[in-house]
């Protein structure tokens, strides 16, 4: 069995193991088990789910199985600094990210009402919502889901899966991140947003644009009912067009249309902005080392007098040697980690009969828990 398979089957055991408690917990909240225990236990029981199930089991379960340094295996899993350039252009997409989801949840939900669909999800309400309260929702719903349900996804899946191919690997963990939702009403919107970051996550390296994303958008929706509840005005955004919607169906179509549009033009911008700030500048880097080191073996000036010659090649330094020194540098930059390192010059893996068996379970509780609660909403 290659490396890659070994990574893989490593990856789909721990997520297994992950969405089999998630589910059995997600089913004991959808029959009411843990119904009249209070709004704190509500907040507790998300901040152990998020931390113990999806982050502690994703990066510790995954670092006993592969018997690799805790610091490697966050580095396989894309944690790897970015700039501060790289994190503002990160937050600007997570902007508009919120603002296209919007618009998308919109969409999906009109299109479950046609089938007579109502959602049965329960949130807490409170009474009142003072400062304090929003702090700790900004906590349990934007920055935990932010790390460690990016963990999970473009870590360990992601990163787990890329043995068998970026596409397959991007498109499984979208898929089953909108599924790990458990919910009919966040699947769809999920898994396009999955499919974004996952993305980014690969283009440029690093899971953390991908982790700045999540927290925007989940923050900018609590924010939006936070500014609902106290009458600060954000959510009058969107009801504005709403507004228009319901005046004139036509106008209000063309003014989305048209809104959809240019954030997907600027969406656009700021991808291939964050792409030469991450992916561009860490070769340049890379380009600069292996240019120093090079000419500190004198290797430059041997090149420069062959390089007259006509028809001559230079013969100073082999292809292999300098894929040796290219993939030194790399790891020394912090761009690879070992695991990565390991992989480099394998095929594309397949998938093992075991692990086969593992992810369609894992299709069957997710689609299964989903399905239901979409069931749920028509009885």
């Amino acid at each position: 069995m290659s490396v890659k398979q070994k990574l893989s089957t490593k990856s789909i055991v721990c997520y297994f193991i992950i969405v089999l408690v998630f589910a059995i917990n997600r089913m004991l909240y959808a029959f009411g088990v843990f119904k009249g225990l209070g709004d704190s236990f509500d907040y507790l029981f998300n901040v152990i789910t998020q931390i113990v199930i999806l982050f502690a089991l994703s990066v510790f379960l995954f670092n006993a199985l592969t018997k690799n340094k805790l610091r490697d295996t966050f580095k396989f899993f894309g944690y790897k600094k970015i700039s501060a350039k790289a994190v503002l252009i990160s937050i600007g997409i997570g902007v508009i990210v919120y603002f296209l989801n919007v618009f998308v949840a919109t969409f999906f939900n009109v299109l479950l009402a046609f089938f007579g669909y109502s959602s049965t999800s329960s949130s807490i309400t409170p009474s009142s919502y003072p400062f304090w309260l929003f702090l700790v929702n900004v906590l349990v719903s934007a920055v935990l889901p932010g790390i460690c349900e990016e963990t999970a996804h473009r870590g360990l899946l992601l990163k787990g899966l890329s043995g068998h191919g970026q596409r397959f690997a991007l498109i499984m963990s979208s898929l089953l991140f909108g599924l790990m939702h458990m919910n009919i009403d966040q699947f769809f919107y999920a898994t396009l947003i999955g499919i974004l970051v996952g993305y980014l996550a690969l283009i440029c390296d690093s899971i953390y644009p991908a982790m700045l994303i999540h927290f925007m958008n989940n923050f900018l929706s609590t924010f939006a009912g936070y500014s609902s509840f106290n009458n600060l005005g954000f959510e009058k955004i969107i009801n504005g067009f709403n507004a228009v919607l319901q005046r004139s169906f036509i106008l209000g179509f063309l003014l989305i249309a048209v809104f959809v549009v240019g954030l997907a033009f600027l969406l656009k911008i700021l991808i291939k902005m964050l792409f030469r700030e991450t992916t561009v500048k860490n070769m340049a880097n890379l380009q600069e080392r292996l240019i120093r080191q090079i000419q500190k073996e004198n290797y430059l000036k041997e090149l420069e007098i062959m390089s007259k010659e006509v028809r001559m090649q230079p013969n100073s330094i082999s292809f292999e040697e300098f894929d040796k020194l290219y993939k030194q540098n790399n790891v020394e930059l912090g761009l690879m980690s070992n695991l990565e390192k390991q992989t480099l010059n394998e095929p594309h893996a397949k998938t093992s009969l075991f692990a086969k068996f593992l992810l369609a379970g894992i299709f069957i509780i997710t689609a299964g828990v989903t399905i239901f609660t979409f069931v749920w909403g028509l009885l």
